[in-house]
């Protein structure tokens, strides 16, 4: 089973809206409400893949209980860890003829320790009986980054960690002893203090944060594709050319599609071709984390593993 958690999920808004870049006044066509925030949409990789997983998300206020109903109609199976604050919004306004795309992200409520010491003793439990537990995206705030360090040592030995964030919260991870750290290239390049401009210079860096922690580490550069790196090798896949609607979730439907078929006893770049697939999938929509299987394995079958030197 693969647990999900999602530190500081939201509402994701949708709003299609044909040219909203070029006017002063525009009309929704279409509004899609849905559970988000990144650990959710990997779990909703997860259900489409059809894997066994288990969702953990701290949930509050009106808009907490909004997204439990969406996600029982989804078929998604989140466990809310309750909190006196109100969950956030996350608006993503879509054209999707341009196709254009402009996300405005809430921070998210505040979180006391005491809650967060509930989330991580639901995360805990739940991981005793689990091969991997997935965490994405940012920490709330009234959150320290080495509470996230703390809570990743709490986990036992028995269960895989790959983790997906950016910022502090990464910095205070990014020597911890986990399966697989997922990143863009950005990220990593800010993470590291050096521009990273080829995938030589990647590579390299890729493998100087293997040296340091995670056994492995795939690195995601949009429509490029992707590369990961352990201490067995380093291999890159080109991302399938396809006219992206929306570029959202992406990254996390790679990261489901990847730790899905590391629990299934694929190879590191098989995984990668896999997460590649998912990840590409999900772009051809305007909602995030929403694919097809039939576009997933048409990827796959398409996609080539190339070793690096």
């Amino acid at each position: 089973m693969i647990v999900t958690l999602t530190p500081n999920p939201a509402l994701d808004r949708t709003l299609i809206v044909p040219g909203f870049r070029h006017a002063d006044t525009t009309r929704v066509r279409e509004r899609h409400d849905a559970a988000g925030g990144k650990g959710l949409n990997v779990a909703r990789a997860l259900h489409t893949i059809g894997a066994s997983y288990r969702a953990i998300a701290p949930l509050g206020g009106v808009t907490g209980l909004h997204i439990m109903t969406l996600a029982a109609a989804e078929g998604l199976r989140i466990e809310a860890v309750s909190i006196s604050g109100e969950t956030r919004t996350c608006l993503l306004i879509t054209d999707p003829a341009a196709p254009d795309q402009l996300v405005v992200n809430e921070p998210g409520p505040n979180m006391n320790g005491s809650e967060w010491h509930a989330l991580q003793t639901a995360v805990t439990k739940a991981t005793q009986s689990a091969t991997w537990l997935t965490i994405s995206g940012s920490v709330p705030p009234g959150i320290a980054a080495n509470d996230l360090r703390t809570l990743i040592a709490a986990i036992p030995a028995t269960c895989n960690i790959a983790l997906d964030t950016s910022g502090a919260p990464l910095q205070a991870c990014m020597t911890a002893p986990i399966a697989l750290l997922k990143i863009n290239r950005d990220e990593l390049a800010q993470a590291i203090g050096m521009p990273l401009i080829d995938t030589p210079s990647t590579v390299a860096a890729a493998r100087q944060v293997v040296a340091s922690g995670p056994r492995a580490v795939v690195v995601t550069m949009g429509a490029q594709g992707a590369l990961a790196v352990s201490a067995g090798g380093a291999w890159f896949i080109s991302a399938p050319p396809i006219r992206a609607v929306s570029p959202v979730g992406s990254g996390d439907c790679t990261l489901a599609g990847l730790v899905d078929a590391l629990d299934r006893g694929a190879s590191l770049a098989d995984a990668l071709s896999a997460g590649v697939s998912c990840g590409s999938a999900n772009a051809l929509a305007p909602h995030a984390g929403v694919f097809t299987m039939a576009d997933v394995e048409l990827f796959r079958s398409a996609a080539v593993i190339q070793i690096l030197d």
